[in-house]
């Protein structure tokens, strides 16, 4: 029996330095055989995906299918997807056997802007500026009108900009706001007015103060007034007013 058990042990200290020796010659010789993108976004586009990612490889001249996984820098390519501007978080990039695994997760973008010089661009739920890309299909809230602020790389939204974006988050946090209100536009008085989707009347919002209360008074009064009185019956609904909606009859 002791016998045995000194066989199996001699066994399985060999095992486990052919297992080792294979490590360390062969692993660094294997190569990356092929690529997995994973991108993982709130939008139903995909502005930034597999096709972008291996296109930016190849502008950056880096080759990866073929080539010894060893010679790959990772870290490059992480830094090169962090710096694309319509990604969030790099979460993953490394390797699995010989497939590189390319893991992100893109801005929620959630407004569409057309400033005053025509110029148009994207806005992200944490108020950061992206560039336009036809690749953005969504049915994003529109913002025109007044709008001075033009698209810089890496800008982020400042004044009226930066309310509008805190409106359109509140809009999108209820279900009934998100379809009724698509368009903000801002005046000439820096005041921003709400488009509905329901009647032609114009909606004064003023400013991004008590969004919460605002919101809830235009609720009230399309579910419990206009669709009774009808969606045109007034021209004008005023909620800068503190727990007031004073309408304006055509």
């Amino acid at each position: 029996m002791k016998y045995v058990k000194a066989i199996t042990r001699i066994v399985l200290i060999i095992s486990v330095l052919v297992i080792i020796i294979w490590a360390i010659v062969a692993v660094p010789k294997r190569q990356c055989s092929n690529i997995s993108v994973t991108p993982h976004t709130l939008n139903e586009s995909v502005v930034f995906n597999a096709k972008d990612v291996e296109q930016l490889l190849l502008t950056n001249n880096i080759d990866v299918i073929g080539k010894p996984m060893k010679e790959i820098n990772v870290a490059a390519i992480t830094q090169m997807l962090s710096d694309n501007p319509y990604v969030k978080e790099v979460n993953f990039v490394n390797f699995s056997n010989n497939r590189l695994i390319i893991d992100y997760t893109l801005k929620n973008i959630i407004l569409h802007v057309y400033s005053t010089d025509g110029d148009q661009y994207f806005v992200d739920d944490e108020g950061n500026l992206l560039p336009y890309t036809s690749k953005m299909t969504d049915f994003l809230t529109i913002a025109n009108g007044n709008i001075q602020q033009h698209y810089k790389k890496g800008d982020t939204a400042r004044k009226e900009l930066n309310q509008i974006v805190n409106i359109v988050n509140a809009i999108n946090e209820d279900d009934f706001c998100k379809q009724q209100f698509k368009q903000i536009y801002l005046n000439d008085h820096k005041q921003v007015e709400l488009v509905s989707t329901l009647g032609n009347q114009i909606i004064l919002f003023g400013d991004d103060e008590n969004i919460s209360e605002k919101l809830d008074n235009l609720k009230q009064v399309y579910e419990e007034g206009l669709t009774r009185k009808g969606f045109d019956t007034y021209a004008q609904l005023d909620v800068r007013f503190k727990n007031r909606v004073i309408a304006q009859r055509k």
